[in-house]
């Protein structure tokens, strides 16, 4: 049950952070650490982006129903978080991290923690209900 808990949690994160992306993107731009720093504020790259994380976060709020069905949309879900951080992964890998700790912070937690622990969760999940 405390699984479904923080899916159903790290889901509402990736919906609010989509649709912030999408409602505010502006704001989200400015507020986001690092953002600012891989290029110029690009509107439509930014509503991408949100809409994947809107999809993203209704997936997993499927954590909070029972089956195969909701197991696999939580999976499906927690599948681009985890893509994403495997980029910044890559990213530290061959650029090496970041040197403004706001930003070393913001992503280790808020983009690859929060993501591989979704996606953990979300493959326990499947896992158990037979969908891998």
């Amino acid at each position: 049950m405390i699984s479904r808990g923080l899916l159903g949690l790290l889901g509402l994160f990736h919906l609010i952070n989509g649709l912030w992306m999408l409602l505010a993107p502006e704001s989200w731009y400015a507020a986001v650490p690092g953002v600012t720093l891989e290029g110029p504020f690009n509107h439509h790259f930014i509503g991408d982006i949100g809409f994947a994380f809107i999809a993203s976060g209704a997936g997993m709020l499927m954590a909070f129903r029972n089956g195969v069905a909701a197991a696999a949309f939580v999976l499906a879900g927690a599948t681009w978080p985890a893509l994403h951080a495997c980029f910044h992964v890559w990213e530290w890998i061959t650029d090496g991290l970041p040197s403004d700790p706001h930003i070393l912070v913001s992503t280790g937690i808020g983009v690859i923690v929060v993501s591989f622990l979704g996606f953990a969760l979300a493959w326990m999940r499947a896992k158990q209900e037979g969908v891998v």
